[in-house]
């Protein structure tokens, strides 16, 4: 949108008149930046998302963002925000009079972005709870969700490793070149939320007056439309079940599903797939679970590799930081198995970065999903037992 300046609003007095409100910008990128961390609903989680309106919790400003995870902090992101469904916002504040807004910035979120999930929750949580009236806003926060504490901090984790994210840029005028690069990249960004929130500051005999508008929608409207913000709602096992394909297919994703139930894993529901997670006691450190499978919706994909229709097996986690010997070692079984199968034509190894990781496809899966489930049932009880 054109920065328009010198805005007023008219407000009607008590006595009949009318308050002439001019717009103010503000003296700094710091005042800004204060006043969302004191007032982070003025982020606007309605105009986010009208038929569930985000809440907040402010866990701090300058957050540290590092390149590693047990590297010195290189980056400090202005504000990070987390909404009632555990999805971490990052925030980046700057004024429409600095340049750096119309494109600097965004090389700077996305430095963020990539990095994120380096991001120890642990810290994040104790930064949070130190804060006067902490578990008064989660109990807020939390009001209608059938969630705990615990549980919330966990799914955070989850989301900063899967790159579940939102990405917020801020600004007292948003121009023209940001809106159309903020589009751009929410229509591309898959699960990652990316949206700019325009702040006008007014004032007048009045106290102060602000005003937030949501900018950047796929479709170019305001995200106060009926339609709503970019959707992002988790699968559920019926609506899975209905997307995956046919009864063989289905029977085999049920096994797999029931076995790593019984097995006490963790299953965890995104809004392509789902992946199976087990937690080890020996790990206790690690703020996630440890991922040994997940089943995509066909033509899906994410920060996991895969083909696009597949069962997909291995870990990304065989060289993590500080990983015990035990687990590493079970690891190492688990994906010498996978290999196997693999050099038997039944896999198709896809391994890449930190991902060991093998993928079959629905049909083979169906085929083969004896061996299979007794593969994750054999790593599952190694993980727990660890």
């Amino acid at each position: 949108m054109a920065e328009r300046e010198g805005e007023r609003i008219y407000v009607r007095t008590e006595a009949g008149g009318l308050e002439l409100l001019t717009e103010k910008r503000f003296e700094s990128e710091g005042t800004l930046q204060k006043l969302l961390a004191d007032y982070p609903e003025l982020l606007e989680g309605t105009q986010i998302n009208p038929k569930n309106p985000r809440r907040w919790i402010l866990i701090t400003r300058e957050q540290g963002i590092a390149v590693t995870g047990d590297a010195a902090d290189r980056w400090s992101l202005d504000v990070l925000v987390i909404d009632q469904d555990a999805t971490p916002t990052l925030v980046e504040v700057k004024l429409g009079s600095n340049s750096d807004v119309r494109r600097k910035v965004v090389g700077q979120m996305l430095d963020y972005a990539a990095h994120a999930h380096n991001l120890n929750v642990d810290d994040l949580r104790k930064t949070f709870d130190a804060q006067s009236g902490a578990e008064q806003r989660m109990d807020a926060l939390l009001k209608d969700k059938e969630t705990d504490p615990d549980t919330f901090w966990g799914d955070v984790a989850e989301n900063l490793k899967d790159r579940n994210i939102r990405l917020l840029f801020v600004a007292d005028a948003i121009p023209d070149e940001l809106t159309h690069i903020v589009e751009f990249l929410n229509e591309q960004m898959g699960r990652i939320e990316v949206l700019a929130v325009e702040v006008k500051r007014f004032e007048g005999n009045l106290p102060q007056t602000f005003m937030p508008r949501v900018i950047g929608q796929p479709d170019g409207s305001q995200a106060g439309s009926a339609s709503g913000g970019k959707p992002r709602q988790k699968l559920t096992l019926k609506a899975f079940m209905n997307q995956i394909g046919d009864a063989t297919v289905q029977d085999a994703a049920t096994r797999l599903l029931n076995a790593s139930s019984e097995c006490g894993a963790r299953l965890t529901w995104g809004t392509s797939s789902v992946s199976i997670r087990m937690r080890c006691s020996t790990w206790a450190k690690r703020n996630t679970p440890t991922s040994v499978c997940w089943i995509f919706l066909p033509g899906s994909s994410g920060p996991v590799p895969t083909n696009g229709t597949a069962f997909t097996f291995g870990t990304g986690d065989m060289h993590a930081n500080n990983i015990p010997d035990s687990v590493r070692a079970a690891l190492e079984q688990w994906t010498g198995q996978l290999g196997q199968l693999g050099e038997a034509g039944v896999m198709e190894d896809i391994s890449t970065g930190p991902y060991h990781t093998w993928t079959v496809s629905y049909e083979d899966a169906a085929q083969h999903i004896d061996t299979l489930e007794g593969y994750l049932r054999d790593v599952l009880t190694k993980l727990k037992n660890l």
